[in-house]
């Protein structure tokens, strides 16, 4: 069995569109879906601006050290 992850967007109508990998195959197919939410524009500022807070000062010569302690803190 394989898996296949994918974003995609269902409107209006509610139908889900796949384009998959494969070709000339009976498969048999299971959809597990989870909304994604968006943070708006004055959300991510605010997280931006906490980010900046917290290391005030500091100086970093490689920036995943930021972007590892964000996605720790949405975990």
């Amino acid at each position: 069995m394989d898996s296949v992850k994918i974003k995609t967007y269902v409107g209006q109508d509610g139908v889900l569109s796949l384009r998959l990998p494969i070709a000339n195959q009976d498969v048999e197919a299971m959809v597990i879906y989870q909304p994604i939410t968006k943070d708006s524009h004055q959300e991510s500022k605010q997280k931006f601006k906490s980010l900046l807070e917290r290391h005030a000062g500091e100086t970093f010569s490689d920036r995943t050290v930021l972007l590892q302690e964000d996605r720790q803190r949405v975990t």
